[in-house]
């Protein structure tokens, strides 16, 4: 059986698509509190080596907070809450969901609409979420290391206009465009997230009374992001060729060590959640065990070393050449 041929129900036993696409609270909650307690950890790490006197210490455990703090945005955990397949509590996956989005400076109902769209029509014209743009030249390359001051300001910016009814567009310049009547949600989701980080920033600052940590934490969702771009990016590139096809074909599974999967929430099985979008993250890599066993197939896998490779970079830099042309024309 091809890739191209493969339907869920020859894939998987009612009993086996039932335990795959169950919540599992336990692992749902273990593993939240393993995020938070590591980013808290980091945080107070980056606190008292500041105070201490150890200002590189300082930054090692801020960097190191601020890599993974992307993976709480829609390249991690905060996609999979959108899902609703974390918890079984459908309420309590919206609520974080909305919750890391705003923390990471995402508006979710934007999200929702454009990741509905992209599992119907990955690779469609309209599909925003197909990672085509990668900076090549030195400076952007240095942002996506260090600090991303464009993408701060854009997301400020984006929240601003959201919070008072407006989206904003930049091309040529930027304009405004009244909000539209479908998308009435993402002005409360704005004001939302805007004065969530607001609080967050002021109690952060009476805490430590400090301008400069305060700072640190303020840019932390912006910094240190080419680990998360790149998984992102590795997840459908080069595939447009098979975007009729299955999904085994047009998203790219990528076997990641542990550690970094538990952070980028299991999407480094990224066919996986494309086939069935209702398993929940934890259990992605039961899907590919049965994948494996049940089937011998050409689908896309790559181990670690492929995102150090000629190809992957060659790939990225022809589709970053290729969008920089159609922006152009």
């Amino acid at each position: 059986m091809s890739a191209s041929e493969i339907k869920i129900g020859s894939l998987l036993t009612k009993d086996e698509f039932r335990e795959l696409t169950a919540s599992n609270d336990r692992i749902a909650y273990s593993h939240l509190a393993l995020r938070i307690s590591i980013h808290a950890g980091l945080l107070f790490a980056m606190v008292r080596a500041w105070e201490g006197g150890y200002p590189a210490l300082a930054f090692v455990a801020f960097y190191l907070n601020a890599v993974l703090w992307q993976f709480a945005g829609y390249a991690g955990i905060g996609h999979e809450l959108f899902h609703k397949k974390v918890f079984s509590r459908k309420w309590l996956n919206t609520l974080l969901f909305k919750l890391f989005s705003y923390v990471t400076w995402n508006n979710p109902s934007y999200f929702e609409k454009s990741h509905q769209f992209h599992h119907a029509s990955t690779f469609h014209e309209d599909d925003s979420e197909i990672y085509r743009d990668f900076p090549l030249d030195f400076l952007g390359a240095a942002r996506l290391v260090l600090f991303d001051y464009q993408n701060l300001c854009r997301r400020i910016l984006y929240a601003l206009c959201n919070a008072f009814g407006y989206e904003a567009y930049f091309g040529n310049g930027m304009r405004l465009k009244a909000m539209p009547a479908e998308r009435h949600a993402a002005q409360p989701d704005a004001i939302a997230m805007l004065a969530l980080n607001t609080i967050c920033l002021g109690l952060f600052f009476l805490a430590t009374r400090s301008p400069a940590l305060t700072f640190m934490f303020f840019i932390t969702p912006f910094a240190g992001s080419l680990p998360n771009r790149v998984l992102a990016l590795a997840q459908h590139l080069g595939l447009e060729d098979h975007k009729d096809e299955s999904a085994l074909l047009f998203s790219r599974t990528v076997n990641l060590p542990a550690p970094i999967a538990f952070f980028y929430a299991n999407m480094n099985y990224h066919a996986e959640h494309h086939l069935l979008p209702s398993v929940p993250y934890y259990n992605l890599p039961k899907l590919h065990d049965i994948l494996n066993a049940k089937f011998k197939m050409e689908r896309e896998e790559k181990e670690f070393g492929y995102l150090f490779t000629r190809d992957f970079w060659g790939s990225v830099g022809a589709s970053a050449r290729l969008e920089g042309n159609a922006v152009s024309e």
